[in-house]
């Protein structure tokens, strides 16, 4: 038909109308770019073709969206409807839905209604993402009614798009009400509700749907793949992981992208960096979130030094940084405490034009101030547009303060902040109280906890951990100890570990026990805690119950993990930890740690070796006396 058209053209004949419709279907479905569609739209128009066929019409509006014209193609929805025309208007629906204008798709939603043309069920999946997307459960609830009054709440679509909506709107329940009340439930409904537990953080719910339509003898695909993958990495099931990626694998799921991608994420959570990166590796076909997810699953492993690698990899490959990978690769700079290579990243946001938004801002300053560069995270903090600052931008300069050892200028910041009428949140708080740990501000931090009520914060145990910290660098055991008495919920380790760390520095057996014993009930497997109750033992000669902790530590086939540490020299990054024999140099660096040690001891330091040789592993003690 297409070629038919084109010889009567070529020849002085006149196509039919159905030729010319063919025809332009033909030109549209190849179409690449705006200009040629723009020319194409100028061709029906001056034919007069435009307003005859509701076809083109709607397929020149898709295009449009496709292009990001969303004016555009209202504009030419406005000049060709005419009269009770859903097909149109569902296009129109479908452009500003597909597109993110969320607002515009209501609107014309109601438009429809007041025009009284009845939508139908390709109308109300699109309106129901609009109240998704926003959130807008009362919206929701009314196309809820109008789809029962329409007729449509048995439609297999519709009714997955009520579930969606209601789940995210955070009603779980009532999406799974309208689950509950099926008649018959597809492969899209059971894949919907599964979707809606993973999206609200309910891993073993969605399971559970899922073994159940399994029960029913639907088998997921790789829509509903994406989601239990998902579902599984919130678990952190190592063997569950496994166990997805093997059906995965077996039906062919691999070979679409945002399954690929979401195997790789569910291994990072699961801490199997290296089966994240066979399955990224694998991969025949890589988009952006393909490199990011890898980056994220080295970041959140703590491996950034092979985040950075890969990185540099994927400038070589020539994919586009965007702003989640540098959001990624910002976290991984400030994980390594590099600053050269934080420097550098900060240089190419900015040489990409890449949009800062506050989380990426916040980022930034989070990075110089982790990686001691106060001075640049201040400016940069101060440079920035107040409105551009939220909470969050105050409370990664407070802890970059505290951190460093800054209490004062953290109080000062924290009072700016309450001047610019900024409202501090638990994580602020946590911040302040840090700084006045780090800097032994003792009574400024008791001020600031004694205040968290008056900005409706309630403590929760991080903050009375800091607290702990707090007064037990202080000598202040006691104290800390009446204060984990007062805690309305029973305290977690982070509580007890910074009494039994207090305990240890200041040699309190009493109280180092009491905490040893709720640390080895609420972490048993945690083989710090028994290293540091060992070592509060060896300080006060207590032989038969440094042997008892060992022996525990030994059954219990616990092992003590070796002290990390990293270091910046010449633009790259070095990792050392006790006994290391892996760096090239390892040879020099231990006859230079031999002969700081020397000096050491010529200007007057002591080491105290009273536990040295009860911390380590056997293979590891020559190298601990290096500096005795």
């Amino acid at each position: 038909m297409h070629r038919q058209c084109l010889y009567k053209c070529h020849n002085n004949n006149i196509p039919t109308f159905l030729e010319l419709e063919t025809h332009y279907d033909c030109l549209l479905q190849f179409c690449s770019s705006l200009v040629t569609l723009k020319q194409i739209h100028s061709s029906l128009t001056t034919r007069g073709f435009i307003k005859q066929s509701s076809h083109l019409g709607a397929k020149i509006i898709i295009q449009y969206s496709k292009y990001e014209h969303p004016d555009t193609a209202r504009s030419l929805f406005d000049e060709i409807h005419n009269g009770p025309n859903s097909f149109l208007y569902n296009t129109m629906l479908r452009a500003y839905a597909n597109g993110g204008h969320y607002s515009q798709t209501l609107e014309l939603y109601l438009l429809m209604q007041r025009t009284r043309i009845r939508p139908n069920n390709y109308t109300f999946p699109f309106v129901l993402k609009a109240c998704a997307s926003q959130s807008l459960s009362p919206h929701g609830k009314l196309v809820h009614g109008d789809v029962i009054r329409a007729g449509f709440d048995s439609d297999m679509y519709v009714e997955a798009a009520l579930v969606d909506m209601y789940a995210k709107c955070g009603l779980i329940d009532d999406g799974r009400q309208v689950f509950d009340r099926m008649s018959k439930r597809g492969l899209v409904c059971w894949t919907a509700m599964i979707t809606a537990y993973e999206q609200a953080e309910r891993a073993k719910d969605a399971l559970i749907l899922l073994e159940k339509m399994q029960q029913e003898g639907l088998l997921m695909d790789s829509v509903a793949a994406v989601s239990i993958s998902s579902a599984v990495g919130q678990l952190g099931d190592a063997k569950m992981a496994k166990s997805v990626h093997g059906y995965v694998i077996r039906n062919a799921f691999l070979e679409d992208l945002c399954t690929g991608n979401a195997i790789i994420a569910m291994y990072a959570q699961c801490a199997d960096v290296e089966k994240a990166r066979l399955v990224f590796n694998c991969m025949e076909e890589r988009d952006g979130i393909s490199w990011n997810s890898m980056l994220s699953a080295y970041t959140q492993n703590g491996l950034a030094s092979e985040a950075l690698l890969l990185f540099d990899q994927m400038q070589d490959f020539g994919v586009k940084t965007n702003p989640v990978t540098a959001l990624i690769m910002v976290s991984a700079c400030a994980y390594l405490g590099s600053r050269q290579h934080g420097r550098r990243l900060h240089s190419l946001i900015i040489d990409l034009k890449i949009e800062l938004d506050v989380m990426l801002w916040n980022a930034i300053i989070d990075m110089y101030a982790k990686c001691g560069d106060l001075d640049t995270a201040v400016e940069i903090f101060r440079n920035n547009n107040p409105s551009n600052r939220d909470v969050s931008s105050w409370n990664v300069l407070i802890l970059g303060y505290g951190m460093h050892g800054f209490g004062k200028e953290a109080l000062e910041l924290f009072s700016q902040m309450q001047k610019e009428s900024v409202e501090p949140n638990h994580i602020t708080f946590t911040s302040i109280l840090s700084a006045c740990s780090h800097a032994g501000l003792i009574n400024e931090g008791r001020k600031c906890f004694a205040e968290m009520t008056k900005f409706s914060v309630i403590p929760e145990a991080k903050h009375y951990a800091c607290v702990v910290d707090m007064l037990g660098r202080a000598g202040l055991l006691y104290e800390a100890y009446d204060l984990i008495k007062t805690m309305p919920s029973r305290a977690n380790d982070g509580v007890w570990g910074a009494l039994l760390l207090a305990c240890r520095i200041h040699g309190n057996n009493e109280l180092g026990e009491i905490a040893a014993i709720n640390l080895f009930q609420l972490e048993p497997e945690h083989s710090g805690y028994y290293v540091l109750m060992s070592n509060l033992y060896v300080a006060s000669s207590k032989w038969q119950e440094v042997g008892k902790l060992r022996q525990d530590m030994k059954s219990r086939g616990l092992r003590k993990t070796a002290a990390f540490s990293v270091i910046e020299f010449r633009k790259e990054v070095h990792g050392f930890h006790t006994a290391d024999q892996m760096n090239p140099y390892w040879r020099e660096v231990y006859r230079e740690v031999e002969r700081l040690a020397i000096e050491m001891k010529m200007a007057g330091y002591v080491p105290d070796q009273s536990c040295v040789l009860h911390d380590v592993e056997e293979e590891d003690r020559a190298y601990s006396q290096l500096s005795q």
